[in-house]
């Protein structure tokens, strides 16, 4: 036993003596202590952020002499030289530098490179950023970098949209949560944040905006978004914030509300090979509510577009005013309120031989609930996130992880119609296994989605009480006997009509939204409305970089990806197989890229690029993405230029979606889901088919020749060429311009489809009552259009001194299309002129039917900030301007021009590093100036708050 102490006291005094405690402080110019910034050893797995004081520890078993690297961003890096003489007091002093944006970038070629020398337009955002931002949210700080739009569905829930075809539910985007996409396996878009990482867990948020499907695969068409979580080998302690505000300011009985928002962080090492990380944040509060209540404005109304009649009726621009007088307006529809809609339920067209003369022929809607009252809880949201990893080095460079992903909430999607989602849920599971030069993935998404369809839930509840032909009915024998208004007939017919909150009304709610859609509710005796999304996505992916074996002579990627997608609607969305089971689709995909830098003196380099990517998705041909790229620097100067290939899958809403029995609704692309959805037993036809047949210009066998047919659905293509320059310049100013120009084909895209119900004649089609004889379908299929964008950018950064930075940036894309039959004709407006490169807010192009672009011609903003007032004092100012937008949104929401907007926003922070935390005061759209950002979707107000992080007090 003796002897067996002796060994283990001579064990631990080598160790110990193995072991080299290092201490150091880091100040800035004015030696004042930085907080945060990131020392790592040279070679070695071993990094620490300093405290409060600018002060770090670092315990490592290499021996010395040892190089330290010291960074943070908006400082140069200093490699530091540690010594046996100064281990224990290393002094750093950093010197400011304009690189607003971080050093590095890996997103824009998937290996770590300068960001002034990538070769497309990427945008990195960093803690110090979010810090700075007046966001209350590290997701919201993307509305203030260039050529972004942040579609806001509702408070929670916003969707990234850059270059064009701007949606609430972006799926020309590809979003990376840690290298896992973050979108729902079965919608196809990214729900935003909503499954997000918590606030403290995000280091840094990269986009690039433009095509990357040479990297990254299929629907990165438009830009890819990559948010990468904190390490606990480098951030480690325990971090928390508290958050608490207000929204829903002015709005009469409605407001103020409040905002809480609160989370924690803790990681640690144990050793230097293992550490672990967990994180919690939950936010609650009252949403922006959709509360547009003047008459829709949609391209059906009589007279919607200006015409001039000596050019055939061309439209020259759009001149329908809403009657929101519903005293006067027969056909009133008001936009967030629903079961009053003309294209969805709520509209009743008397017929010709109606006893009473004045309402013969007349089309009159019922009265609809709004959205506040459908959903029923006073407008609150709710969101929880968590993650949690364990990570243990194999060696100096190799780490192995393990993590789950969690995210709850509540929200509100809009595609053609408003959806409520009462609990969203997902879970993500991955194992990864990395180094310097490669890295292995697995993850899968597992998703609980369960909603319902606002606007047909309303339309039941009124059926419920009153189906429309009874409710028609006595509309008129009151308007008629009474010489009443119109909206006074509607308050007479609408007398016992369940209240909003009444017993009766939230018993048919319930019993509607509470049923699926492929079952019909016994309270009720109607199909329900609701469906579900429990789908889930398994991913494989691997990369390696060969860089290292050509002693970084040249630069050499291979990568590949297989995933699968394992759909489960219940039939609730999407078509099931013949067999009655659930469709899985299947995607491959691999990647080479191959790029060597090439000095030409001590100052010039220039470096090409060439990448090229082939994928194949099982209901769909395969497809080459390549990318040519090069940079050429001249000191300072990095002037880029690419070209590239990108495409677009069908989601699986595109290629499988079904709307229930009788209702109107998306119906997939496929062969076998128009079979599904009976449009070859029972065909349809197009809008402008019906209006010549309805008028006599087709006959019947000429109308049933033009039926609907479905043709072999094509991924959609974008081919687009760019050019970029970047400098930085006497550490004082920061530029970067782009310009590009793009061609989309075989564009993915809706047509709507009138499909006559079973029985029903093509003589429906000219009866008064033809509304009630069919059903509205949006049908996807490749349409055989090219559409064309070009546009540009700039953002400025500049110095003045005493550390205030001015800030600025501008975006602009147009828009113009070529329209051709399918047969590949090009087609002639109504004054003969062949459209061909014509603009997208053309008033004769419009007119011809919607293209959804809905993205503004230009956006800018303008922020000035100052980290460093005080010591402790910091503070920003960002305004934001946005044009107004040509907007055209599914079935139900309409045509309009959305005015320009604008917003300021701000922030003051107080250091506090006593008790290592930040007390922050702040606001978006402080002066309360509502706008919205699409046709019904929610106006956005001011939010106020005030919170208080805490920031690794124990390390």
């Amino acid at each position: 036993m003796k002897q067996l102490s002796i060994l283990f006291f001579l064990l631990g005094s080598l160790v110990a003596h193995a072991q080299i405690n290092m201490a150091g402080l880091v100040v800035d110019e004015q030696y004042q202590p930085i907080k945060g910034a990131t020392i790592t050893i040279r070679g070695l797995p071993t990094s620490t952020q300093t405290d409060a004081d600018g002060r770090f520890m670092l315990t490592t078993s290499a021996s010395l002499p040892l190089t330290l690297f010291v960074s943070y961003t908006g400082y140069r890096r200093q490699d530091i030289s540690v010594q046996g003489s100064n281990f224990r007091s290393i002094s750093v002093r950093m010197v400011k530098d304009i690189d607003v944006e971080g050093n590095l970038v890996t997103a824009a070629s998937r290996v770590p490179e300068e960001l002034l020398s990538a070769p497309v337009t990427i945008e990195k955002l960093t803690s110090q950023d979010f810090a700075n931002s007046p966001s209350p949210s590290s997701f919201g700080t993307l509305q203030y970098t260039k050529g972004v739009d942040l579609m806001t569905n509702s408070m929670l829930f916003s969707s990234v949209n850059v270059r064009g075809f701007g949606s609430p539910g972006n799926t020309r985007l590809v979003q990376l949560t840690d290298g896992m996409d973050n979108r729902s396996p079965g919608l196809g878009f990214g729900f935003g944040n909503v499954a997000g990482l918590p606030d403290l867990d995000v280091e840094t948020i990269e986009l690039v905006s433009g095509a990357a499907s040479a990297l990254y695969g299929p629907d990165a068409m438009q830009g890819l978004l990559s948010t990468t979580s904190k390490s606990p080998f480098t951030h480690q302690g325990l971090s928390a914030q508290m958050m608490v505000g207000m929204n829903n300011l002015s709005k009469g009985n409605f407001g103020p509300k409040g905002y809480a928002n609160y989370g924690f962080r803790y990681a640690t090492r144990l050793g230097e090979r293992f550490a672990f990380k967990v994180n919690f944040q939950r936010i609650t509060g009252t949403d922006f509510i959709a509360d547009d209540y003047a008459d829709r404005s949609v391209r059906s109304r009589p007279g919607f577009f200006s015409t001039n009649p000596d050019q055939g009726g061309l439209a020259t621009g759009v001149s329908y005013v809403p009657n929101n007088n519903a005293i006067t307006n027969f056909q009133f529809d008001a936009v967030n309120r629903y079961g009053d809609d003309i294209n969805a339920g709520g509209l009743y067209t008397f017929p010709p031989n109606y006893a009473n003369a004045l309402l013969r022929n007349q089309s009159v809607t019922r009265s609809g609930y709004s959205e506040i009252d459908l959903i029923g809880n006073n407008g609150k949201v709710f969101n929880n996130r968590a993650n949690a990893s364990l990570h243990y080095k194999l060696g100096r460079s190799v780490e192995a992880s393990l993590g789950w992903y969690y995210g709850n909430g509540n929200l509100i999607s809009t595609g053609n119609y408003r959806n409520y989602f009462p609990s969203y849920e997902r879970h993500q599971f991955k194992a990864e296994l990395k180094g310097n030069n490669f890295f292995l993935r697995a993850y899968t998404t597992q998703q609980q989605g369960e909603g319902w369809n606002i606007g047909q839930t309303a339309v039941a509840i009124n059926n419920a009480w009153s189906p429309l032909n009874q409710w028609a009915s006595q509309f008129g024998q009151v308007y008629v006997e009474n010489k009443v208004s119109v909206g006074e007939a509607r308050n007479q017919a609408d007398r016992n009509r369940y209240l909003p909150g009444s017993a009766n009304f939230r018993s048919a709610r319930d019993g509607i939204t509470s049923v699926y859609n492929t079952e019909r509710s016994a309270l009720l005796d109607t199909t329900g409305t609701r469906f579900r999304d429990n789908s889930a996505l398994y991913h494989y992916e691997g990369m390696y970089n060969f860089s290292s074996l050509f002693n970084d002579a040249l630069d050499l990627t291979i990568g590949g990806n297989i995933r699968q997608y394992s759909l489960y609607t219940g039939g609730t969305l999407f078509a099931l197989q013949p067999d009655g089971t659930e469709y899985t689709v299947s995607e491959q995909g691999a990647y080479i890229q191959a790029g060597k830098a090439l000095e030409f003196g001590e100052t010039i380099t220039f470096k090409p690029m060439a990448s090229i990517r082939y994928d194949k998705n099982q209901y769909v041909e395969g497809v080459f993405s390549p990318r040519l790229s090069g940079v050429l620097s001249l000191g300072n100067h990095h002037f880029r230029g690419s070209w590239q290939s990108a495409f677009r899958n069908p989601t699986p809403v595109e290629l499988f979606a079904l709307p229930a029995t009788g209702i109107s609704g998306d119906v997939g692309g496929l062969p076998s889901t128009a079979q599904a959805a009976r449009l070859l037993a029972s065909p349809g036809y197009l809008p402008a088919d019906v209006t010549s047949y309805v008028s006599g210009t087709l006959t019947a066998s000429q109308l049933q020749s033009r039926a609907y047919v479905p043709a072999p659905f094509k991924p959609e293509r974008l081919n687009t060429w760019e050019v970029g320059y970047r400098t930085q310049l006497d550490d004082k100013l920061y530029v970067d311009a782009y310009y590009f120009a793009s061609r989309y084909t075989d564009l993915i895209m809706q047509q709507t489809i009138y499909q006559l119900n079973t029985g029903s004649q093509l003589t429906a089609f000219r009866s008064t009552t033809a509304a009630q004889a069919y059903r509205t379908l949006q049908v996807y299929q490749n349409s055989p259009n090219n559409v064309f964008v070009n546009g540009g950018g700039i953002s400025l950064s500049y110095k003045l001194g005493a550390d205030f930075t001015l800030s600025g940036n501008y975006a602009f894309q147009k828009g113009s299309i070529t329209l051709r039959d399918v047969q590949g004709n090009v087609l002639r407006d109504q004054s003969g002129t062949p459209v061909v490169k014509r603009s997208l807010n053309d008033a004769a192009v419009m007119q011809t039917g919607r293209t959804y672009f809905n993205t503004p011609d230009s956006r800018y903003s303008i922020s000035l900030s100052n980290p460093h007032l005080t010591n402790r004092l910091g503070a920003s100012l960002v305004y934001r301007w946005t044009s107004r937008t040509w907007y055209e949104q599914g079935i139900t929401q309409g045509d309009v021009w959305l005015p320009a907007w604008s917003t300021l926003d701000g922030q003051i922070s107080y250091r506090v590093p006593a008790l290592q935390s930040t007390l922050k005061l702040g606001a978006t759209n402080m002066l309360n100036t509502y706008y919205a950002q699409g046709y019904g979707l929610a106006r956005i107000g001011g939010l106020y708050y005030l919170s208080w992080t805490f920031d690794e007090l124990i390390r």
